[in-house]
Protein backbone atom coordinates (compact mmCIF):
# COMPACT_ATOMS: atom_id res chain seq x y z
CA UNK A 1 0.00 0.00 0.00
CA UNK A 2 1.22 3.41 -0.57
CA UNK A 3 -0.43 7.10 -0.31
CA UNK A 4 -0.03 9.54 -3.16
CA UNK A 5 2.66 7.55 -4.41
CA UNK A 6 4.85 7.65 -0.81
CA UNK A 7 5.00 4.34 2.03
CA UNK A 8 4.45 5.39 5.65
CA UNK A 9 6.41 4.00 8.56
CA UNK A 10 5.06 5.55 11.59
CA UNK A 11 8.14 4.79 14.06
CA UNK A 12 6.08 6.07 17.21
CA UNK A 13 3.16 4.59 17.94
CA UNK A 14 1.77 3.03 21.03
CA UNK A 15 -0.19 -0.55 22.36
CA UNK A 16 -1.50 -1.45 25.81
CA UNK A 17 -0.77 -3.57 27.38
CA UNK A 18 -3.48 -3.81 29.60
CA UNK A 19 -3.86 -6.31 32.61
CA UNK A 20 -6.50 -8.47 30.93
CA UNK A 21 -4.52 -8.81 28.38
CA UNK A 22 -1.23 -9.61 29.96
CA UNK A 23 -2.76 -11.94 32.10
CA UNK A 24 -2.46 -15.25 29.95
CA UNK A 25 1.15 -14.18 29.61
CA UNK A 26 2.23 -13.85 33.00
CA UNK A 27 3.01 -17.11 35.05
CA UNK A 28 1.88 -18.65 38.47
CA UNK A 29 5.22 -17.16 39.81
CA UNK A 30 4.34 -13.47 38.23
CA UNK A 31 0.89 -13.33 39.44
CA UNK A 32 1.30 -14.67 43.04
CA UNK A 33 3.41 -11.65 42.77
CA UNK A 34 0.90 -9.12 41.85
CA UNK A 35 -1.81 -8.94 45.48
CA UNK A 36 0.80 -6.69 46.72
CA UNK A 37 0.38 -4.20 43.34
CA UNK A 38 -3.80 -4.22 44.52
CA UNK A 39 -4.41 -0.81 46.31
CA UNK A 40 -2.05 0.95 42.62
CA UNK A 41 -5.14 -0.55 40.61
CA UNK A 42 -6.58 1.93 38.20
CA UNK A 43 -7.90 2.75 35.20
CA UNK A 44 -7.57 3.80 31.85
CA UNK A 45 -10.53 6.80 30.50
CA UNK A 46 -11.96 3.69 28.40
CA UNK A 47 -11.85 1.75 31.38
CA UNK A 48 -9.05 -0.91 31.17
CA UNK A 49 -7.49 -1.80 33.56
CA UNK A 50 -4.12 -0.86 34.86
CA UNK A 51 -1.72 -0.24 37.58
CA UNK A 52 -0.39 3.36 38.61
CA UNK A 53 1.78 3.58 41.49
CA UNK A 54 3.85 6.55 41.08
CA UNK A 55 0.90 8.62 39.01
CA UNK A 56 1.38 12.34 39.22
CA UNK A 57 -2.06 14.29 38.62
CA UNK A 58 -0.77 17.91 37.52
CA UNK A 59 -3.83 19.36 39.50
CA UNK A 60 -3.03 22.85 39.61
CA UNK A 61 -4.19 25.36 36.72
CA UNK A 62 -1.51 28.27 35.91
CA UNK A 63 -2.34 31.37 37.42
CA UNK A 64 -4.80 29.95 40.26
CA UNK A 65 -3.13 29.41 43.01
CA UNK A 66 -4.67 26.15 45.00
CA UNK A 67 -4.72 22.68 43.07
CA UNK A 68 -8.11 21.38 41.69
CA UNK A 69 -9.44 18.21 42.54
CA UNK A 70 -8.73 15.71 39.44
CA UNK A 71 -7.85 12.51 40.83
CA UNK A 72 -9.12 9.53 39.10
CA UNK A 73 -8.20 7.65 36.22
CA UNK A 74 -5.05 7.79 34.45
CA UNK A 75 -4.20 10.60 32.04
CA UNK A 76 -7.33 12.59 33.68
CA UNK A 77 -7.40 16.32 32.49
CA UNK A 78 -5.89 15.63 29.00
CA UNK A 79 -8.36 16.23 26.32
CA UNK A 80 -6.34 15.13 23.46
CA UNK A 81 -6.25 16.57 19.99
CA UNK A 82 -7.94 13.07 18.04
CA UNK A 83 -9.90 14.09 14.64
CA UNK A 84 -13.33 13.65 13.48
CA UNK A 85 -12.73 9.81 13.75
CA UNK A 86 -11.42 8.12 16.99
CA UNK A 87 -8.87 4.91 16.92
CA UNK A 88 -11.09 1.79 17.09
CA UNK A 89 -11.46 0.87 21.17
CA UNK A 90 -9.79 -2.92 20.28
CA UNK A 91 -6.60 -1.48 18.24
CA UNK A 92 -4.91 -2.63 22.06
CA UNK A 93 -7.02 -5.97 21.66
CA UNK A 94 -6.80 -6.77 18.40
CA UNK A 95 -4.62 -6.63 15.82
CA UNK A 96 -7.02 -7.02 12.87
CA UNK A 97 -7.81 -3.32 14.37
CA UNK A 98 -5.55 -1.58 14.13
CA UNK A 99 -4.44 -2.55 10.64
CA UNK A 100 -7.84 -1.29 10.06
CA UNK A 101 -6.92 1.43 11.52
CA UNK A 102 -3.94 2.20 9.52
CA UNK A 103 -5.22 1.34 6.01
CA UNK A 104 -8.14 4.63 6.90
CA UNK A 105 -5.40 6.50 6.93
CA UNK A 106 -2.62 5.14 4.60
CA UNK A 107 0.18 4.07 7.29
CA UNK A 108 2.14 0.91 5.57
CA UNK A 109 4.07 0.34 9.18
CA UNK A 110 3.79 0.90 12.82
CA UNK A 111 6.35 0.72 15.40
CA UNK A 112 4.50 -0.03 18.63
CA UNK A 113 5.98 0.99 22.22
CA UNK A 114 4.53 0.12 25.07
CA UNK A 115 2.24 2.78 26.38
CA UNK A 116 2.91 5.38 29.10
CA UNK A 117 1.36 3.61 32.48
CA UNK A 118 3.72 0.40 31.62
CA UNK A 119 6.68 2.31 33.63
CA UNK A 120 4.52 2.34 37.10
CA UNK A 121 7.10 -0.90 37.71
CA UNK A 122 10.09 0.69 38.04
CA UNK A 123 8.17 2.58 41.24
CA UNK A 124 8.09 -0.41 43.17
CA UNK A 125 10.62 -2.45 44.75
CA UNK A 126 9.70 -5.90 43.29
CA UNK A 127 12.48 -6.03 40.46
CA UNK A 128 11.46 -9.46 39.86
CA UNK A 129 7.88 -8.68 38.95
CA UNK A 130 8.77 -6.17 36.98
CA UNK A 131 11.20 -7.77 34.96
CA UNK A 132 8.18 -10.42 34.73
CA UNK A 133 6.16 -7.94 33.53
CA UNK A 134 8.37 -7.38 30.79
CA UNK A 135 8.94 -10.72 29.78
CA UNK A 136 4.70 -11.33 29.75
CA UNK A 137 5.01 -8.45 27.48
CA UNK A 138 7.24 -9.94 25.06
CA UNK A 139 5.71 -12.82 24.80
CA UNK A 140 2.41 -10.76 23.92
CA UNK A 141 3.88 -8.93 21.16
CA UNK A 142 5.02 -11.86 19.31
CA UNK A 143 1.55 -13.44 19.03
CA UNK A 144 0.13 -9.57 18.34
CA UNK A 145 2.26 -8.87 15.31
CA UNK A 146 2.62 -12.20 14.50
CA UNK A 147 -0.83 -11.54 13.03
CA UNK A 148 0.93 -9.00 10.47
CA UNK A 149 4.78 -9.18 10.69
CA UNK A 150 5.56 -6.60 7.81
CA UNK A 151 3.34 -4.31 9.20
CA UNK A 152 3.86 -4.78 13.05
CA UNK A 153 7.02 -4.63 15.10
CA UNK A 154 8.13 -3.25 18.52
CA UNK A 155 10.46 -2.99 21.30
CA UNK A 156 12.31 -5.33 23.45
CA UNK A 157 11.74 -3.78 26.96
CA UNK A 158 14.91 -3.36 29.79
CA UNK A 159 15.03 -3.98 32.62
CA UNK A 160 17.98 -1.05 34.13
CA UNK A 161 18.30 -2.71 37.20
CA UNK A 162 18.42 -6.25 35.96
CA UNK A 163 20.89 -6.71 33.25
CA UNK A 164 21.29 -9.94 33.10
CA UNK A 165 17.74 -10.33 33.09
CA UNK A 166 17.78 -8.44 30.00
CA UNK A 167 19.83 -10.28 28.71
CA UNK A 168 17.95 -13.18 28.70
CA UNK A 169 15.68 -11.30 27.11
CA UNK A 170 17.54 -10.35 24.36
CA UNK A 171 19.10 -13.45 23.64
CA UNK A 172 15.57 -15.18 23.29
CA UNK A 173 13.43 -12.15 21.61
CA UNK A 174 16.68 -10.26 19.60
CA UNK A 175 16.42 -12.23 16.41
CA UNK A 176 12.59 -12.51 16.56
CA UNK A 177 10.81 -11.39 13.73
CA UNK A 178 8.98 -8.39 15.54
CA UNK A 179 11.64 -7.31 18.04
CA UNK A 180 13.38 -4.29 15.94
CA UNK A 181 14.68 -2.29 18.93
CA UNK A 182 15.25 -1.59 22.59
CA UNK A 183 13.92 0.30 25.11
CA UNK A 184 14.97 0.94 28.56
CA UNK A 185 13.73 1.57 31.62
CA UNK A 186 15.64 3.42 34.01
CA UNK A 187 14.31 4.17 37.15
CA UNK A 188 13.96 7.86 38.39
CA UNK A 189 17.82 9.00 39.09
CA UNK A 190 19.72 6.67 37.27
CA UNK A 191 21.59 7.85 34.40
CA UNK A 192 20.45 6.18 31.04
CA UNK A 193 24.70 6.47 30.94
CA UNK A 194 25.27 4.25 33.65
CA UNK A 195 27.98 1.75 33.46
CA UNK A 196 25.73 -1.00 34.57
CA UNK A 197 23.80 -0.79 30.94
CA UNK A 198 26.83 -0.87 29.20
CA UNK A 199 26.62 -5.14 28.38
CA UNK A 200 22.53 -3.96 26.84
CA UNK A 201 23.85 -1.60 24.17
CA UNK A 202 26.68 -4.61 23.28
CA UNK A 203 24.10 -6.41 22.57
CA UNK A 204 21.71 -4.07 20.95
CA UNK A 205 24.70 -3.68 18.39
CA UNK A 206 24.90 -7.72 17.97
CA UNK A 207 21.30 -8.13 17.68
CA UNK A 208 20.96 -5.16 15.07
CA UNK A 209 18.53 -3.44 17.44
CA UNK A 210 18.01 -0.30 17.75
CA UNK A 211 18.00 2.05 20.79
CA UNK A 212 15.18 3.94 21.07
CA UNK A 213 14.95 6.69 23.83
CA UNK A 214 11.32 7.69 24.89
CA UNK A 215 9.55 8.69 27.75
CA UNK A 216 6.48 9.59 29.31
CA UNK A 217 5.31 12.02 31.35
CA UNK A 218 2.12 11.39 33.78
CA UNK A 219 4.24 8.19 34.69
CA UNK A 220 7.83 6.65 36.56
CA UNK A 221 10.32 6.66 35.24
CA UNK A 222 9.79 10.88 34.78
CA UNK A 223 11.96 12.44 32.97
CA UNK A 224 13.84 15.37 34.30
CA UNK A 225 11.76 18.55 35.18
CA UNK A 226 8.74 15.83 35.69
CA UNK A 227 8.81 16.75 39.22
CA UNK A 228 9.22 19.96 39.68
CA UNK A 229 6.54 21.85 36.84
CA UNK A 230 4.93 23.72 39.10
CA UNK A 231 1.66 20.71 39.45
CA UNK A 232 0.29 22.03 35.97
CA UNK A 233 -0.11 19.60 33.35
CA UNK A 234 0.31 21.96 30.05
CA UNK A 235 4.07 22.88 31.36
CA UNK A 236 4.49 19.17 32.53
CA UNK A 237 3.72 17.85 28.44
CA UNK A 238 5.34 21.00 26.77
CA UNK A 239 8.41 21.05 28.58
CA UNK A 240 9.19 17.66 29.78
CA UNK A 241 9.40 14.96 26.36
CA UNK A 242 11.66 17.70 24.57
CA UNK A 243 13.83 18.11 27.91
CA UNK A 244 14.38 14.69 28.18
CA UNK A 245 14.79 13.73 24.69
CA UNK A 246 18.11 16.22 24.72
CA UNK A 247 18.90 14.90 28.29
CA UNK A 248 18.98 11.32 27.06
CA UNK A 249 20.43 11.39 23.76
CA UNK A 250 23.10 13.87 25.18
CA UNK A 251 24.31 11.55 27.64
CA UNK A 252 24.49 8.35 25.38
CA UNK A 253 26.46 10.69 22.90
CA UNK A 254 28.47 12.52 25.71
CA UNK A 255 29.33 8.86 27.09
CA UNK A 256 31.49 7.81 24.04
CA UNK A 257 28.40 4.82 23.33
CA UNK A 258 28.45 5.25 19.75
CA UNK A 259 32.23 5.39 19.36
CA UNK A 260 32.15 1.75 21.48
CA UNK A 261 29.67 0.53 19.43
CA UNK A 262 29.96 1.50 15.95
CA UNK A 263 27.46 -0.33 14.13
CA UNK A 264 24.92 1.42 17.06
CA UNK A 265 21.58 2.90 16.39
CA UNK A 266 20.11 5.12 18.45
CA UNK A 267 16.80 7.55 18.35
CA UNK A 268 15.20 9.87 19.49
CA UNK A 269 11.08 9.78 19.67
CA UNK A 270 8.31 11.64 21.02
CA UNK A 271 10.36 14.76 22.17
CA UNK A 272 9.79 16.63 19.24
CA UNK A 273 12.20 17.85 16.81
CA UNK A 274 12.42 21.86 16.32
CA UNK A 275 15.09 22.21 19.09
CA UNK A 276 17.69 19.16 17.41
CA UNK A 277 19.68 21.78 15.61
CA UNK A 278 20.26 24.46 18.49
CA UNK A 279 21.07 21.73 20.68
CA UNK A 280 23.69 19.72 18.06
CA UNK A 281 25.06 23.40 18.34
CA UNK A 282 25.37 23.93 22.32
CA UNK A 283 26.55 20.41 22.71
CA UNK A 284 29.31 20.79 20.35
CA UNK A 285 30.16 23.89 22.35
CA UNK A 286 30.73 22.50 25.68
CA UNK A 287 32.11 19.54 24.23
CA UNK A 288 34.90 21.82 23.88
CA UNK A 289 34.73 24.01 26.79
CA UNK A 290 33.49 21.55 29.30
CA UNK A 291 35.73 18.66 27.90
CA UNK A 292 36.77 17.26 31.59
CA UNK A 293 32.83 16.24 32.06
CA UNK A 294 33.37 13.80 28.97
CA UNK A 295 35.75 10.35 28.21
CA UNK A 296 37.71 11.33 24.65
CA UNK A 297 35.26 11.24 21.87
CA UNK A 298 35.99 10.68 18.37
CA UNK A 299 33.70 13.20 16.96
CA UNK A 300 31.98 16.35 17.75
CA UNK A 301 27.72 16.05 19.05
CA UNK A 302 27.39 17.48 16.41
CA UNK A 303 29.00 14.67 13.78
CA UNK A 304 27.31 11.47 15.58
CA UNK A 305 23.82 13.40 14.92
CA UNK A 306 24.61 13.58 11.15
CA UNK A 307 26.73 11.08 10.89
CA UNK A 308 23.79 8.04 9.82
CA UNK A 309 23.56 6.54 13.02
CA UNK A 310 21.04 8.42 15.02
CA UNK A 311 17.66 9.50 14.21
CA UNK A 312 14.70 11.53 15.70
CA UNK A 313 11.05 11.67 15.09
CA UNK A 314 8.66 14.36 14.32
CA UNK A 315 5.92 15.88 15.72
CA UNK A 316 3.53 16.64 13.17
CA UNK A 317 1.87 19.91 15.00
CA UNK A 318 5.84 21.42 14.86
CA UNK A 319 4.77 21.91 11.08
CA UNK A 320 6.08 22.73 7.58
CA UNK A 321 8.50 25.78 7.98
CA UNK A 322 10.17 24.14 11.12
CA UNK A 323 10.36 20.92 9.70
CA UNK A 324 12.24 22.04 6.74
CA UNK A 325 14.12 24.33 8.19
CA UNK A 326 15.26 21.46 10.55
CA UNK A 327 16.47 19.38 7.85
CA UNK A 328 18.38 22.21 5.98
CA UNK A 329 20.56 22.69 8.39
CA UNK A 330 20.94 19.12 9.88
CA UNK A 331 20.42 17.18 6.30
CA UNK A 332 17.79 15.02 5.54
CA UNK A 333 18.64 11.40 7.19
CA UNK A 334 17.78 12.13 10.75
CA UNK A 335 14.03 12.90 11.09
CA UNK A 336 11.37 10.55 10.69
CA UNK A 337 7.28 10.00 10.39
CA UNK A 338 5.83 9.87 13.56
CA UNK A 339 2.03 10.28 14.64
CA UNK A 340 1.78 9.03 18.66
CA UNK A 341 -1.45 6.97 17.58
CA UNK A 342 -3.50 5.77 19.33
CA UNK A 343 -2.60 8.41 22.36
CA UNK A 344 -4.54 11.82 22.80
CA UNK A 345 -1.70 13.77 20.95
CA UNK A 346 -2.14 12.25 17.92
CA UNK A 347 -3.96 13.60 15.29
CA UNK A 348 -5.82 10.62 13.72
CA UNK A 349 -6.90 9.78 11.01
CA UNK A 350 -5.26 13.38 9.65
CA UNK A 351 -1.73 13.01 10.57
CA UNK A 352 -0.39 11.32 7.57
CA UNK A 353 -2.65 13.82 5.26
CA UNK A 354 -1.33 16.85 7.12
CA UNK A 355 2.17 16.13 6.84
CA UNK A 356 1.76 15.13 3.14
CA UNK A 357 0.56 18.36 2.32
CA UNK A 358 4.18 19.72 3.27
CA UNK A 359 5.83 21.62 1.00
CA UNK A 360 9.04 19.75 0.40
CA UNK A 361 11.01 17.82 -2.29
CA UNK A 362 9.66 14.51 -3.23
CA UNK A 363 12.87 12.93 -2.25
CA UNK A 364 13.22 14.99 0.90
CA UNK A 365 9.18 13.70 1.69
CA UNK A 366 10.19 9.94 1.01
CA UNK A 367 13.17 9.93 3.49
CA UNK A 368 10.90 11.66 6.12
CA UNK A 369 7.94 9.02 5.90
CA UNK A 370 10.10 5.83 4.56
CA UNK A 371 13.55 5.54 3.82
CA UNK A 372 14.92 6.99 7.49
CA UNK A 373 12.81 4.73 9.27
CA UNK A 374 13.92 1.63 7.45
CA UNK A 375 17.55 2.36 8.49
CA UNK A 376 16.89 3.10 11.77
CA UNK A 377 14.76 -0.02 12.62
CA UNK A 378 16.91 -2.61 10.20
CA UNK A 379 15.92 -5.76 11.14
CA UNK A 380 12.17 -4.55 10.08
CA UNK A 381 13.68 -6.17 6.91
CA UNK A 382 11.55 -4.05 4.46
CA UNK A 383 12.84 -2.29 1.47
Amino acid sequence: MAKDGFKIFDTDTHVGPYLDVLEKYLTDGEKARLPAWEQFKSATNRGYAIYAKGQRHYRRRLGASDPQDTRGKYMAGFTGAHGARKPHPRVDYEPDKRIEDMDYEGVDVNLLLPSGWFGTWTAGDDVALEQGMYRAYHRWMNDYCAACPDRLGGVILACARDVPGTLEEIKRWGRSRWAWGLMAYAPYGMPIDHPDLEPVWAACEEYDLAVALHTFTVMPPYAPGGLDTWDNLFLQRSAAHPWCGMRNMAALIGAGVMDRYPRLRIGTLEAGHGWLPFWMERLNEHAKTIRSALPQLQRTPGEYVTGGRYFQSIEAPEGEKLTNAVIDLIGEDVLMYASDYPHGESHFPDTVNMVMAWKMPESRKRKLFWDNALRYYTRCGLK
